[in-house]
């Protein structure tokens, strides 16, 4: 019986979830003195933001670098919260992470071609010019493979929502709608977990396997105040809404 999840090993889990885990600052980065983080950083520092930094904040030296070090780490990390998913979900039995570089442009898609997705980790991070070249990729699989299912996809959407729905898109550009076809969909949330395992639980033992697996890659017991753990428990309902 799997410890973590059910739609992957935990030997597969935890490896996942240890490349987002080896991004953050270690305790020997914290360590560091302060010259040692301005002389020596791994990217040079912007000198005038940390002027800011330090005196906006009323920071000491020592308070900067606890505030610098995970700063300077923030970046890598959200990469590969980015690539956890896709990376996790290509891991399902049945799936395939199509990396980088692919083709159809697409991330992943199902072993017998009958489902590909491009997939984003947020519902904002992409401008117009970058959303109508994955509608494009979209139509083009569409065309090539007329009896699949084509989804933009996100997993942190606004508001939490979760759906899968007929992407209808307007190409503000050339002020057009584009044909609406229900086998180019957009999902969200949970239903691309759901989509991917099968399992409409899939998605909310992420979310609570995630502490446990987080803490023994740390060899550590983290473990929320009790207060923090109603205020997480809300933000959970807030998460699960629907």
């Amino acid at each position: 019986m799997n410890k973590y999840v059910t739609f992957v090993s935990d030997e597969i889990f935890l490896e996942e979830v240890k490349k987002v885990v080896d991004a953050y600052a270690t305790d020997e980065d914290l360590s560091k003195t302060p010259w040692e983080v301005l002389s020596n950083s791994r990217e040079t520092i912007d000198q005038f933001k940390t002027l800011f930094d330090i005196y906006s904040n009323r920071f000491s030296l020592s308070e900067w670098i606890n505030f610098e070090i995970p700063r300077q780490h923030d970046k890598t990390a959200s990469n590969r919260v980015g690539d956890f998913h896709q990376n996790l979900l290509g891991r399902v039995d049945g799936w395939v992470n199509l990396g980088r570089g692919h083709p159809s442009g697409m991330d992943l898609k199902k072993e017998d071609d009958t489902i590909w997705i491009e997939l984003k980790n947020k519902y904002n991070t992409m401008n117009s010019s970058s959303l109508r070249d994955t509608r494009f990729k979209c139509e083009e699989l569409a065309e090539k493979y007329p009896n699949a299912k084509i989804y933009w996809a996100y997993i942190v959407s606004q508001n939490y929502e979760s759906f899968d729905k007929t992407w209808v898109y307007r190409d503000n550009k050339e002020n057009v709608v584009h044909e609406i076809n229900d086998n180019i969909r957009n999902i969200a949330g949970k239903d691309v977990y759901t989509l991917v395992t099968g399992d409409e639980t899939a998605f909310e033992q992420l979310f609570d396997a995630l502490p446990n697996a987080i803490n023994d890659i740390k060899k550590s017991k983290h473990i929320l105040t009790p207060k923090d753990q109603v205020v997480f428990e809300k933000y959970k309902q807030l998460i699960f809404k629907d």
